[in-house]
């Protein structure tokens, strides 16, 4: 009789993050990703991967301002929302445009991300993890449901179709793709960050200037220190954690997804 164990343990084996070649970042709003994953993606770059932003909605609802229309602040974050990205050396970054906190749906985020799903065959996919226990904003819940309903239909043709998903000038991709939540309470992966990279996810988020008030001011702070209590806890000086789900868990199967 097979070692079942044994071989279950080698199939479930994690990726190492920062040596992925090919990842696509998907954030509910412009910044979010750099919250998220900054320090990770400026390590990826170190070593030499290609990275790509999508990013879900316009941000137009940022703002404390009642004279600001939300169609200029659109504009003002998509603007800062590239500066940030590329100061991050990313490759390519893109925008959905939903409206920020909008009707559209989870599956209406499925249909869009499968999209650039199938464009750009990425060795993994980020989200937010919609599981998140305190988590309250609509845009982050249906943004990870939606990325999670687009990673199972890209590889199957009638499934697209079904979804309304156009492929004309898109392939179903059939690679087994890594999904991985970032903002989750249930991390199994860590990933030790320098200074360095920690620097330079600050200065992305810097560049978010709409959004650099009092409670985004916050945010910079507590993300400085999360990064140092994540590396405490795994005997390093900085970390970020994230849930990765292999492809072989991300169906039925559940076990090797703890740390």
């Amino acid at each position: 009789m097979p070692n079942v164990k044994a071989m279950f343990k080698e199939l479930v084996k994690m990726p190492k993050l920062s040596s992925l070649k090919d990842v696509l970042f998907v954030g509910p709003h412009p910044d979010d990703i750099e919250f998220g994953c900054g320090a990770l993606i400026s390590k990826i770059k170190e070593n030499g991967g290609t990275v790509h932003f999508l990013i879900v909605t316009d941000g137009s609802s940022g703002t404390d301002d009642p004279l600001l229309p939300p169609s200029e602040l659109k504009k003002i974050r998509e603007k800062e929302a590239t500066d940030a990205a590329f100061h991050l050396k990313a490759d390519s970054i893109d925008f959905i445009g939903f409206e920020d906190g909008g009707l559209f749906t989870s599956e209406d985020v499925t249909r869009e991300v499968a999209k650039y799903i199938m464009k750009y065959a990425p060795d993994a996919v980020f989200s937010p993890d919609p599981h998140l226990r305190n988590e309250c904003h609509n845009d982050h819940i249906k943004t990870g449901e939606g990325v999670r309903g687009a990673m199972q239909i890209v590889a199957y043709p009638e499934a697209l179709k079904r979804h309304h998903v156009e492929t004309k000038d898109a392939n179903p991709c059939r690679k087994p793709i890594v999904l991985v939540y970032y903002f989750t309470d249930y991390p199994n992966a860590f990933e030790e960050v320098s200074k360095k990279n920690v620097g330079d996810k600050l200065a992305a988020l810097s560049l978010h200037k709409s959004q650099m008030t009092g409670d985004s001011k916050m945010l910079l702070d507590y993300f400085l220190y999360k990064a140092r209590q994540d590396g405490k806890k795994h005997h390093v000086l900085l970390a970020e954690v994230f849930q990765v789900i292999i492809p072989i868990c991300q169906h039925v199967y559940s076990d090797g997804l703890k740390m």
